[in-house]
């Protein structure tokens, strides 16, 4: 079981001068009069449910200078109904003080109770036979940049471009290949660009 006491002094030297910091929930419904975050009740039937409210939260910390034990703190006010209830029960077993805990510490927590191995699991594979075959540019971008949140590697960039032009069309990759781009965004820019200049070809051809 993690200890969080012992890294008490560090998140309290930490947060208590953040604008955010508070060491209650009662200020908590007057933040959120303009912009709420989504709420989670553990009702949601699909992975892919679970994993919106997450990136939603994602999307919500954007707007907002939220210290790392805020977040975990804004993400566990907005759980409603059972879940609530649940993740108490998770508190008490593993011993969790939610004044010391951080964003990552709740991520991994949350993660493991809602979304189970297998899904990742099949995220991980799903990345590796991606090929973009008769996608657009757009549509295979997209989908790369999704699953390759949940790969561990590759983590340079190197091997995120060699992964990326890997699996593009043959009349791309080549191409690509050849202007050794620099980044993954150069990458898809390239991508984009070579993309725009075969559909106009064709259409050339076609009037």
């Amino acid at each position: 079981m993690y200890d969080y006491s012992s890294d008490s002094d560090k998140h309290h030297d930490h947060n208590r001068y953040h604008p955010y910091w508070r060491s209650d929930r009662g200020y908590l419904p007057n933040e959120f009069k303009k912009e709420k975050p989504p709420t989670f009740d553990g009702e949601m039937k699909k992975p892919q449910d679970v994993e919106a409210w997450f990136l939603g939260m994602w999307k919500f910390f954007r707007l907002h200078d939220y210290s790392e034990n805020m977040k975990a703190k804004v993400a566990t006010f907005s759980f409603k109904g059972k879940v609530y209830i649940s993740w108490e029960d998770v508190n008490d077993v593993r011993g969790i003080n939610e004044e010391y805990l951080a964003w990552s510490e709740f991520e991994q927590l949350f993660k493991k109770n809602y979304l189970l191995e297998r899904y990742f699991d099949d995220k991980v594979k799903e990345f590796y036979e991606l090929k973009m075959g008769s996608m657009t540019d757009d549509d295979y971008t997209s989908r790369f940049l999704e699953l390759l949140r949940y790969v561990p590697y590759p983590k340079e960039e190197n091997d995120k471009i060699q992964r990326f032009v890997s699996r593009l069309s043959i009349a791309f990759k080549d191409r690509i290949e050849f202007n050794e781009p620099r980044s993954l965004e150069e990458a898809i820019q390239k991508l984009k660009n070579c993309y725009e200049q075969t559909n106009r070809k064709i259409e050339t051809k076609l009037d």
